[in-house]
């Protein structure tokens, strides 16, 4: 899932503080790489009035509106990030529920998630190990074993 921004009519932004306009600006800048969380997106915002005169109501309006335009989802985020983690950079369960957790994506989010749509944690481990396998080729069975297995347990 690919999150685009789209052309806004003139009415899109009738609702907002014409004041506002420039930082929603910044934010759509921010949203134009990839997505996010609506922790970055706070984050980011936050950063960015501190050094003006635009307040933290002013941050949670443009928020607010991101969400009505659905450019922030966090439900489409952890599909998103999973799928991206999963086809490019091989990472288990576990460690996949770390990172969005830090990414701020609420624990009921990623349980759901979770329940709904499986990794499959076999293939992954196969796939790590097949591309760190030739490493582990000149080392005893025994320290070969446990290569693989802190391999496996590093990736979650």
């Amino acid at each position: 899932m690919r999150l685009s921004l789209r052309t806004f009519d003139l009415m899109d932004f009738m609702d907002l503080n014409e004041d506002l306009i420039p930082l929603l600006n910044k934010a759509y800048f921010f949203l134009k790489f990839r997505p996010r969380t609506e922790k970055e997106v706070r984050d980011y915002l936050y950063k960015k009035i501190r050094t003006t005169h635009w307040s933290r109501d002013g941050a949670e309006e443009v928020i607010k509106k991101l969400k009505d335009q659905e450019l922030i989802d966090d439900k489409k985020f952890v599909d998103w990030f999973v799928r991206q983690r999963t086809t490019l950079k091989p990472k288990g369960q576990r460690l996949l529920t770390r990172e969005l957790l830090q990414k701020g994506i609420a624990p009921e989010l990623i349980e759901d998630y979770f329940s709904e749509n499986s990794v499959d944690e076999e293939t992954l481990a196969f796939q790590i190990l097949e591309k760190r396998w030739s490493r582990f080729k000149s080392l005893d069975s025994k320290k070969r074993f446990e290569k693989a297995a802190k391999t496996i347990d590093k990736f979650g």
